[in-house]
């Protein structure tokens, strides 16, 4: 008796200790198997490894990545990144496209980054990983408080119909690389000798193409593509529970700003499930901070290439979590939080 006594006491030991951590340990490919996080000191020039990411319907593809090398601070403060080279006929048929921000980059099983910056108009599918070490560890710290609403600004009826209205909308951080043009320059852009954040896709559904070409200078200037989205709202739904499927790495995953008759719904990728803890993009969404956004599964219906910008059209599914913190390495959402 006193024999299986301790069995049970052994058991009950492991169901409160261990148990807690085999769910923090999901990685991308399945959520019980444990994460390989390969640090960036151990990424050399000339290694080669895959990417994940959805180039149409709910399932991920997988491309192959080379790296070409590493650029300390580029991102900022501490704050590396890593330069890759993409290949497949998936990849090279698109380039790097708007909403490819956060596919995971693996090299011998571990996860090195997210793909997160490229070129404008490089002949090449060349982009900037951001390590996963960053994006982790940023989430580490304690968030700070929430700010407190302040009052509304009051807009007169007649501003709105003469057109007035301007708003001061930050620009998408965008990085100089050594070059004989300065970096403040538009050229810059032109010339594609400069790295930016890779655009995020917002579909509006619900608004006028005419409105949304009001806006569209304000959002591109702050690292959003807007796509005009035929058709209607999106449902308001109760939240689904997550499952050992939901939101793996390479997933595409749904930021939504507005459900219901308007919608208005930003796609990205999933570099990483940790438990319920789901990382992704690699570079910040409008910059945040602490935040509290209905995060979703989605599918896409097609990646559209273009010469200018290639893009993927992505539709929400299922609400599954919320997204919590956007900040300057990535994004975190939280699974079952409403």
């Amino acid at each position: 008796m006193l024999h299986i006594a301790r069995i049970a006491l052994f058991a009950t030991f492991l169901t409160l200790n261990v148990a807690p951590l085999m769910g923090q340990t999901s990685g991308p490919a399945n959520a019980g198997s444990v994460i390989r996080i390969m640090p960036l000191s151990e990424v050399k020039d000339g290694a080669r490894g895959v990417a994940r990411t959805v180039f149409r319907g709910s399932r991920s593809e997988e491309f192959s990545v080379e790296i070409l090398g590493v650029i300390p601070g580029a991102i900022g403060p501490n704050q590396d990144m890593i330069i890759g080279k993409l290949s497949g006929a998936n990849a090279e048929r698109t380039m790097v496209f708007a909403g490819m921000s956060g596919s995971p980059v693996y090299i011998d099983g571990k996860i090195v980054g997210a793909i997160a910056y490229s070129f404008p108009f490089a002949k090449e599918a060349i982009c900037g990983i951001t390590p996963i070490e960053q994006m982790i560890s940023i989430f580490e710290k304690a968030p700070p408080a929430k700010a407190v609403a302040g009052e509304p600004r009051p807009v007169s009826f007649a501003e709105i119909q003469a057109s007035r209205w301007l708003t001061s909308v930050p620009s998408a951080a965008s990085h100089g690389v050594l070059s004989g043009i300065t970096a403040d320059s538009r050229l810059m852009t032109v010339a594609g000798q400069s790295f930016m954040r890779i655009s995020t896709p917002v579909t509006f559904s619900g608004v006028s193409q005419s409105t949304l070409d009001v806006f569209a200078p304000e959002l591109i200037k702050a690292g959003i593509l807007p796509v005009a989205s035929i058709g209607g709202g999106s449902k308001i739904t109760t939240i689904k529970p997550a499952d050992a499927t939901t939101l793996l790495g390479g997933d595409s995953v749904v930021v939504q700003l507005a459900r219901g008759d308007i919608s208005i719904a930003a796609a990205g990728t999933v570099t990483l499930r940790d438990g319920d803890k789901i990382y992704a993009f690699g570079h910040p969404f409008f910059g945040l901070g602490s935040t509290d956004l209905p995060m979703s599964e989605s599918h896409v219906v097609t990646v559209v290439p273009n010469a200018n910008n290639s893009f993927k059209l992505a539709v929400a599914d299922a609400n599954v979590g919320a997204l919590t913190q956007d900040r300057a390495t990535g994004i975190l959402g939280v699974l079952g939080q409403t």
